[in-house]
């Protein structure tokens, strides 16, 4: 049976809970006087039948209320200079009645305590002071509602005072102090797992019926568990869904095949979306379980993280350039050796001061992130001018910092050795001409590796960036032949292991890319790139029914399957074509780049209304939206490391995965509300390089028109071949366009004749489907190599080649014959 309420709730209204035990008490005398308007006649009694009416609920929010105990809605009622005015006579008799029991019973309780006393002593006279009697009753309680805090300034000050001793004695990051978060989060009493579930409903409303790319990836956490961190990128946002901890499982192929298919499925059910791709990194367990997983679920594309793939190239570059990795090695160590002898960086950082008016930093590289390499080596060279005037002029005085007070003969000598090693570093120009080199040979790596790790990067960027690295290697100077061999060989062996069907097909799908920039040994046809993408669009649509079907049910699901392929085929070959829907994007083009930038999501978009083609359209968004790395799962490690770190590493898994999920929630919302300022993005790369610094020639700019009717080969050895025949089918599908238009009865678009036989076109080497000559070698000023800056070719250049090419006689390339041996086979 509950408590009962006190007599004083016969005049007052209960209002929401103020703590665990306590509610709110809101004077009924002064809600009647709130709404007036012929309700002043009312007594306590019929106020609170009045209760349900809208009126009266904005009433008792107006009015302020106090807390739902006795002694403090006394206090209301007959107050101490300011009574309440608009409490009922029968209101204030009762609070006077009760005041007066208090009283009387204080006065008994005091009595006894002087009888208990001790009477050895006299007794102090009884005779009582008159003093004035101080009401320290508040008469008047104001409820500040949400967040508003009832504090001044400098009570403020005091609190974040506060606040920064607690960050410092706790350890915690001065970000504490700063968020705005935290307060609400003190002083609110939000509960963890409350607000957990509000970002999980939040995550489920916001994936739910969405296409989406799962990405997982481990990481070892202060306990040495092998945590598997699960998130899903949707949107080009990654969001983690789940921290699972695979301490106690095998890393062999088939078990980490039934960990994904677990990890999907559970993605699957729990947020109602569909994945439609899955990256992971490629070591040998993981490997194997994803291969396995995307052969048994076609409908799943499969992809290593392609952030991964550009930081191993750098250490390929390290494998097939010994000499890049002793100058490196060089440049570490003085780094180092400045770094970690403060009275000799000190001077440095004079001469630093003296020349550029600012000190700058010697940055040091970390060991597992290659890119940082770059970026230490190249404040180096900006450095470089005051270091060698440093070694030249203060020689001696950084010999005696080094040494120091060291009264050893031998130790000293070992230092002042070690010393002037690197100060001859310092002074050797070759050392500073090598290093340039090096770190030529690095930015590109380093510029692949940050497209790559971005949370937008779509196959055919992660594709394109690759290949401009390989053109880059490939057009090296035939005095470092060893260097491009071996980087084209390793960057062969880098493209194998991706999903070249996906990447290939998001490539062809960007409306400003599509086959322009296919080598002429691409040996692409229009067959072969229909077929292509047509069967990927197959395994996409091959998700078996979410319902058990009957037969004739089956039948029907089959040719609504083969329906669809024949219209995303019939769609593809009109886009191929620049026909039908797409017949004035050639000329729109230029337009639509100025307005939106070179987004290929954009115009997709809004080809999804057209009947014709959605199907295409829909299929080319979920392609393009597949994001190639799992660099959001490390963003989130990073949040495993803050949060478990050494002082807190008994924190359970289901805290910590509770815990990165809300910081990431509020970080949203902190920036989407302008609370949080975006961080800029690091420029490592000057504006004037990174324009050209992985370009990749287009070689369809130039139609030779001319040679379309010419009796050339069935077999496509040259890009002169390749526009010719893809002219003739241009003009075939144009006519056909004319003759039928929309009719949706009319046979599908003709193909090319061609005898060519069909066969797989994909797995093929990035030589052959992008390769073309050799660039000649510039020279700089001071006589050091150095290869010309790829640009796209000029009409003049190609048109000069094509007519070339005429003039000489056609030999079959046996590339494009299947068992010529130069078939490409993933090895």
């Amino acid at each position: 049976m509950g408590k009962m309420k006190g007599e004083m709730w016969q005049y007052f209204w209960q209002g929401p809970k103020a703590n665990s035990t306590q509610f709110r008490a809101v004077c009924l005398g002064c809600i009647r006087n709130q709404l007036g308007n012929g309700n002043t006649q009312l007594d306590d009694e019929a106020m609170v039948g009045l209760q349900d009416d809208t009126e009266f609920q904005n009433a008792t929010l107006a009015v302020g209320s106090v807390l739902g105990e006795k002694k403090a809605m006394i206090a209301h009622i007959l107050g101490g200079e300011k009574p309440c005015h608009f409490a009922s006579p029968a209101a204030k008799a009762k609070a006077n009645e009760l005041r007066r029991k208090f009283q009387n019973h204080k006065r008994e309780r005091e009595a006894e305590v002087e009888v208990i006393e001790d009477t050895s002593s006299p007794q102090p006279s009884k005779k009582r002071k008159a003093v004035d009697r101080v009401e320290t009753i508040q008469t008047k309680l104001k409820v500040f509602k949400g967040i508003s805090i009832p504090f001044n300034d400098e009570e403020k000050k005091a609190i974040h005072k506060q606040f920064l001793r607690a960050t410092i004695s706790a350890n915690l990051p001065f970000l504490w102090v700063e968020d705005p978060e935290v307060i609400k989060l003190f002083l609110m009493f939000r509960l963890l797992s409350e607000e957990y579930e509000r970002v999980e409903q939040e995550l489920e409303t916001e994936l739910k019926g969405k296409k989406v790319t799962l990405i997982c990836d481990g990481v070892k956490d202060i306990s040495k568990n092998n945590l598997m961190g699960v998130s899903i990128s949707s949107g080009f946002k990654p969001r983690l869904i789940d921290l699972y901890d695979a301490t106690a499982d095998k890393k062999d192929g088939d078990s980490m095949e039934a960990a994904l298919g677990a990890m999907v499925d559970k993605a699957e059910k729990k947020y109602g979306c569909i994945v439609t791709g899955l990256g992971t990194d490629n070591d040998g367990g993981t490997k194997a379980g994803r291969v396995k997983l995307g052969t048994h679920r076609p409908w799943i594309l499969t992809f290593p993280c392609g952030a991964h793939q550009g930081h191993l190239c750098l250490a390929d570059y390290f494998k097939v350039n010994p000499d890049a990795e002793k100058i490196s090695e060089q440049a570490t160590e003085l780094i180092g050796w400045i770094n970690n002898h403060g009275r000799v960086r000190a001077i440095f950082n004079n001469i630093q001061n003296e020349q550029n008016k600012q000190v700058k930093s010697y940055l040091i590289a970390n060991a597992t992130r290659w890119t940082t390499h770059l970026v230490a080596f190249l404040r180096l060279i900006e450095l470089k001018q005051p270091l060698r005037t440093a070694a030249v002029m203060k020689w001696d005085d950084i010999i005696r910092a080094h040494v120091g007070a060291e009264k050893n003969t031998l130790a000293a000598l070992t230092l002042r050795t070690a010393a002037e090693e690197q100060i001859e570093v310092i002074e050797s120009g070759d050392f500073w001409r090598q290093l340039a080199g090096v770190v030529e040979d690095f930015e590109p790596i380093a510029y692949v590796t940050n497209i790559c790790q971005s949370d937008r990067a779509r196959p055919d960027i992660v594709l394109l960036a690759f290949v401009g690295m390989y053109l880059y290697f490939k057009n090296l100077p035939p005095a470092r032949a060893n260097v491009s061999k071996g980087m084209m060989e390793r960057l062969e062996r880098r493209w194998a292991g991706f999903n070249q069907p996906l990447m290939i097909t998001a490539l062809i799908l960007n409306p400003y890319e599509r086959l322009d920039s296919f080598g002429p040994d691409a040996s692409a046809n229009i067959i072969n790139v229909n077929v292509m993408i047509t069967e990927l669009f197959g395994k996409i649509t091959s998700h078996p029914s979410p319902e058990e079907l009957d037969p004739e049910q089956i039948e029907e699901w089959e040719h609504g399957l083969l329906r669809r392929s024949q219209e995303f085929s019939a769609a593809f070959l009109h886009y191929c074509s620049s026909t039908g829907p797409f017949k004035d994007w050639d000329q729109l083009k230029a337009d639509f780049e100025k307005i939106h930038n070179d987004d290929p999501i954009i115009f997709w978009e809004s080809m999804k209304a057209d009947r014709e083609v959605c199907e295409l359209a829909d299929f080319a968004l979920t392609v393009l939206q597949t994001v190639l790395n799992t660099s959001g799962n490390e963003r989130q490690f990073s949040k495993v490391k803050i949060r478990k770190d050494r002082l807190r590493n008994r924190l359970q898994l289901r805290k910590l995965e509770q815990s990165i999920k809300i910081i990431e929630n509020l970080r949203e919302h902190h920036q989407n509300d302008g609370l949080k300022v975006t961080r800029s993005t690091r420029r490592n790369h000057s504006e004037d390089r990174v324009g050209a610094l992985l370009q990749v020639p287009r070689y369809g700019e130039v139609l030779q028109e001319n040679d379309a009717n010419s009796p050339w080969s069935t077999l496509i050895t040259n890009r002169r071949k390749w526009r010719a025949e893809m002219a003739q089918w241009k003009e075939d599908a144009q006519r056909h366009d004319e003759n039928f238009g929309n009719d949706s009865e009319a046979g599908p678009l003709p193909l090319p004749e061609t005898g060519q036989r069909s066969r797989s076109w994909l797995p093929r080497s990035l030589a052959l489907l992008f390769g073309h000559s050799a660039i000649e070698t510039q020279i700089l000023e001071g006589g050091q190599p150095r290869r010309a800056r790829r640009g796209a070719y000029s009409e003049e250049q190609l048109l000069m080649e094509l007519l070339a090419q005429e003039k000489e006689d056609e030999i079959l390339d046996d590339g494009a014959l299947e068992g010529s041996g130069d078939e490409y086979n993933g090895h």
